[in-house]
């Protein structure tokens, strides 16, 4: 079974896959994944259900945060991925279905309030709605979700009403300041959105669908079946690899921040597909299907690996890979 581990911060996760059984008859291997946590727990962002342990002293029932446990609220649960925000942290199971736990006083966790919690917990909303999800991600204060084919229900007027969710379909929750739950500033009702809302990634006469997300810092990128990518956000930096000329295109923008989702030119990624997408804190980078390597954003410490600490504001390629494409 194939399993993804995204946005690694401050919380770290493992997957312990072990075989918990055979049958002679049929010579099935039944496979049990356990989610272990370490870290930062401030938040209970490890998930077992305790409070951080403070430095230097014994709490009888809390267990150490520098060594791996397992979560055990997960026990049972086949997960497919895990997401590592800034203080809070998704997994994603077999079934589709989301849990959330950790920080969530900018709405981040999806439970449609701002509390915190220390246990993983489903978001209701795509349980209730029977939306099934295929990719998760957590940022810095913000989540995001890609979607499953299925049927969206909902009883507006008390009546109920059923709509077809077409797969690759976009949803966002939590902190919205800076744009990066991709919603029109018009239409945000809060800055810190607790409940998922739909995010229009690609317009509605393309055939074309998003299939993963990475939730950066304050920004958002959105990478399609097509191998096109989609940013969105917090863009000072360069994160959103538009140009510093971007703000002359007819989308919205506070000058700091772009609301609406913006397809980068392939041109930028030399006419090639793009197969996977990453973003950070406040730079962003992207594999395409030959292996080049290219990143943008703002350049701390060498985290471009372009060779200069200058912030980039479109798509670079990183040299070192022309020779060892990434894999």
């Amino acid at each position: 079974m194939e399993f993804h581990i995204d946005g690694i911060r401050d919380c770290w996760v493992m997957v312990d896959a072990s075989a918990q059984g055979q049958n002679a008859t049929t010579s099935s291997v039944v496979v049990e994944c356990s989610i272990l946590t370490f870290g930062c727990n401030d938040d209970g962002q490890l998930g077992r259900g305790e409070k951080k342990k403070p430095t230097g002293t014994s709490i009888e029932g809390v267990s150490s945060s520098n060594q791996p446990q397992q979560v055990g609220a997960l026990r049972g649960l086949d997960s497919v991925m895990i997401s590592c925000g800034s203080r809070h942290t998704l997994a994603l199971t077999t079934t589709g279905d989301v849990y959330s736990w950790g920080w969530g006083q900018m709405g981040q966790l999806g439970l449609g309030h701002h509390k915190s919690t220390n246990l993983p917990t489903k978001v209701p909303f795509f349980d209730e709605c029977k939306i099934k999800l295929v990719h998760v991600s957590a940022g810095g204060c913000h989540s995001g979700a890609v979607t499953d084919q299925g049927e969206f229900h909902h009883r507006p007027c008390r009546i109920r009403v059923t709509v077809r969710v077409r797969a690759g379909q976009v949803y966002m929750w939590g902190e919205a300041h800076w744009g990066q739950l991709g919603l029109s500033a018009d239409l945000i009702e809060h800055l810190h959105q607790a409940t998922p809302v739909l995010c229009k990634v690609i317009p509605g006469n393309s055939t074309d669908k998003i299939v993963s997300l990475s939730c950066g810092g304050t920004h958002t990128v959105a990478l399609s079946e097509q191998g096109h990518v989609y940013t969105w956000g917090r863009r000072d930096n360069g994160q959103l690899g538009l140009g510093r000329e971007w703000l002359h295109l007819e989308i919205e923008t506070d000058g700091v921040s772009a609301f609406t989702p913006t397809r980068i030119e392939p041109e930028s990624f030399g006419m090639e597909k793009v197969v996977q997408i990453s973003a950070g804190a406040f730079h962003t980078a992207a594999i395409t299907e030959s292996g080049a390597v290219y990143t943008w954003g703002k350049e701390d410490y060498g985290m471009l690996g372009v060779g200069h600490t200058a912030d980039i504001h479109v798509p670079r390629k990183v040299a070192y890979f022309d020779k060892e494409p990434a894999r």
